[in-house]
């Protein structure tokens, strides 16, 4: 009698894990048989010890955070870093590596691990297999093929309507970014976030180009079809290595049941790529933050306008999330966004300080009322106070963040900003970094590692790297503030001119790019022109507010230190935007040695 294809047996799928075979160089790690293999002789290995190198090794290639292997290796219980170090003490003896060696593991100071070395993965070969069944109303059709290497990391592309129409358009984009939230609760894959894949909307791009450029192995594509009161769902998911259909399925149900297509569609999903789940991790997929469409429409479009990053764009996107929030009252998903959206509308000069991050820190702390479990939130409560410069609870509120969903790319990227804004900046690279494995294509994420990079005064690397972020969008204007900064500093005052004129451009409602370019001029020289841009800013100061650390800087290059200090005074007294990157702030290196300077920056609560 021949045997069944393992990935479905009586109807069950087997779990992949459990027979998975890792081969690295001469070893190979037998999952099933928790054994360490050195060209077939066994190694010892202490448990917890395997299950390190079992941890490195699932995420091969990919920077592995510390905290993020202590929770996994021991979820329950406070271990000391030192228990980790000597994990990773072990697994180097064990694979014959020397002090400062780093064949398979690698080390990144105060951040985690990588394993650096090619791995292989051996598993059975199954056979094709179409399964038909029916359910109810609903008529399934589900497709699964030979197996090839494991899946563990999918983008979700937005679904794509068959007719045309603007709700149409966003339930698309709802369908997709559902899925997205349902299967990043999953510990065995890897999801790229609802930002990344946004920009796809509306596009027939091939899912297989669409998958290289997220660096994913598989795409999960389809179509979505309104018929009077039913709903028409085609989806499938596609080898990014071959193009191949790994599994597809079509449903048809009644509009008001388009949750239900949601839960069935991830729970496929999770089958296909035989994952064993255990009961919360069941639950975790059929977990709904709203029951009510509308509300969840206005959700996806007030997610769609903060993403823009524009004064105008974050305010759409906070009337987007109060009306959701209006529709349903619980939907702590919504919360959580009209808190980023008045985070960062402060952040912008839309919003004054005071009342701004009084409405973001009230929203973050709503949808913890309501859901105590979304990380999202934690983050987003996190990300005000770390603006309204409570150092401490914004430290404790992203390690928690990160913790509860380690997949949420922004806690990362926010996260980076603490550690830059306090002066730990290979830390903060290193957290960018990892928000940028998450998010690769993210154009704030990657613009946040230019600031980084402007900040530990790596000015050259800055440059290149804001061009990178260009090349993605060349209206970008955050990219081209960090340009025109990063050039500033080195002298390339013609180059940086053409940044600031092109980013006071792009900034219309904002006078960010007007004080840089003030700025610049007093360092490069031209001084008239500087004090022709002070005397403005200064007057329209009188009516609207302009950044007084901003004004600060000009007076700093110009040389004036006393009216400098005045307006840091000021700046300080407004809790102007400016002053959250006072510790590491370049322009202001002339006054940094100055006692008001070192005074100040303990006010703010910054350690001398």
């Amino acid at each position: 009698m021949s045997k069944p294809p393992r990935n479905v047996l009586a109807g069950t799928i087997m779990s992949e894990r459990e027979e998975r075979l890792y081969r690295f160089g001469p070893f190979s790690l037998d999952v099933a048989e928790r054994r360490l293999l050195r060209d077939g002789d066994p190694v010892s290995l202490a448990p917890k010890v395997f299950d390190t190198l079992l941890a490195l090794i699932e995420d091969s290639g990919r920077l592995v955070a510390r905290d993020a292997l202590m929770s996994r290796l021991w979820p329950d219980t406070f271990v000391e870093e030192a228990t980790l170090a000597r994990n990773i003490s072990d697994l180097r003896k064990a694979l014959g590596e020397s002090t400062g060696e780093a064949r398979y593991i690698e080390t990144v100071p105060k951040a985690g691990y990588r394993f650096v070395a090619g791995v292989t993965v051996v598993g059975d070969q199954g056979s094709s297999l179409i399964v038909r069944r029916r359910t109810k109303s609903r008529v399934v059709v589900r497709e699964e093929i030979g197996e090839g290497p494991p899946i563990r990391s999918i983008a979700v592309l937005p679904f794509k309507p068959l007719a045309a129409g603007d709700s149409d358009d966003y339930l698309g984009l709802g369908m997709a970014d559902a899925l997205i939230t349902r299967l990043s609760k999953l510990r065995h894959i890897r999801m790229r976030p609802t930002s990344a894949i946004a920009r796809y909307a509306g596009s027939s791009l091939d899912p297989v180009a669409v998958g290289t450029q997220l660096d994913v192995e598989s795409v999960l594509e389809g179509n979505i079809q309104r018929a009077g009161d039913r709903i028409r769902v085609t989806v499938q998911l596609v080898s990014v290595h071959d193009g191949a259909s790994l599994w597809a399925e079509k449903l048809d149900e009644k509009f008001t049941d388009i949750f239900e297509v949601e839960d069935s569609i991830s729970e496929q999903v999770a089958r296909a790529l035989m994952l064993e789940l255990t009961a919360d991790e069941h639950k975790l997929l059929r977990k709904r933050y709203t029951d009510n469409i509308d509300a969840y429409q206005l959700y996806l479009k007030g997610r769609y306008h903060w993403n823009k990053r524009t004064t105008e764009q974050l305010r759409r996107g906070a009337e987007c999330f109060t009306q959701a929030i209006d529709l349903d009252p619980t939907y702590a998903s919504a919360y959580a966004g009209l808190s980023d959206s008045y985070t960062l509308l402060v952040i912008r000069e839309a919003l004054p300080p005071e009342e701004g991050f009084k409405k973001a820190k009230a929203a973050a702390e709503m949808a913890l009322r309501i859901d105590e479990s979304l990380g999202e939130a934690q983050a987003s409560l996190a990300h005000a106070m770390l603006h309204n410069w409570e150092w401490a609870g914004a430290q404790q509120g992203f390690k928690r963040a990160i913790e509860m969903n380690p997949a949420y790319p922004s806690a990362h990227h926010w996260y980076s900003e603490y550690l830059m804004a306090t002066g730990k900046l290979d830390l903060a690279k290193a957290e960018i970094e990892l928000a940028r494995e998450l998010d690769p294509l993210s154009l704030i994420i990657n613009g946040h590692l230019g600031d980084v990079l402007f900040y530990a005064r790596k000015y050259e690397e800055s440059v290149v790297q804001c061009k990178k972020v260009l090349e993605l969008d060349p209206n970008f204007f955050l990219a081209q503030i960090n340009l025109a900064r990063a050039h500033g500093q080195l002298g390339n005052y013609e180059q940086a001119g053409v940044a600031f004129e092109r980013a006071a451009s792009l900034l219309s409602d904002s006078l960010e790019g007007s004080w840089m370019l003030g700025q610049l001029y007093a360092t490069s020289g031209k001084q008239g022109e500087a004090r022709a841009i002070l005397d403005g800013l200064v007057e329209q100061s009188k009516n609207r507010y302009v950044s007084p650390c901003g004004i600060a800087m000009i007076y700093a290059a110009l040389g004036d230190k006393n009216e400098a200090f005045r307006w840091l005074e000021k700046a300080y007294e407004m809790h102007d935007g400016e002053v959250f990157n006072l510790k590491v702030e370049p322009r202001l290196d002339s006054l940094r040695a100055h006692a008001r300077f070192q005074e100040l920056l303990s006010r703010i609560g910054f350690e001398s």
